[in-house]
């Protein structure tokens, strides 16, 4: 599985809300969002395993090349994905 460090996330519009985009062809995956806040503590720490079978709920936007990113929600991110540290 595969592991990808997302800089900065997105604002999702129609949801009001902070996301991740990870290309379909991505999934499955190991996330982190290496994001800092001023004071350089990390924004959203927290490691996340997505499958692609737990994101057909999820928006799709389709890029220039016709790459397709899922939008999760970072909040759906600490509910459904984390990875424990035990």
């Amino acid at each position: 599985m595969n592991n990808y460090t997302i800089k900065t996330p997105i604002w999702h519009g129609g949801k009001k809300t902070r996301a991740i985009g990870i290309a379909e062809f991505r999934l499955p995956c190991i996330v982190n969002i290496s994001h800092k806040d001023k004071y350089g503590n990390l924004t959203y720490p927290g490691t996340f395993k997505v499958e692609k079978s737990d994101v057909e709920m999820y928006d799709r936007q389709v890029l220039r090349n016709s790459i397709k990113l899922v939008i999760i929600p970072i909040e759906d991110l600490y509910e459904k994905y984390e990875i424990s540290d035990e």
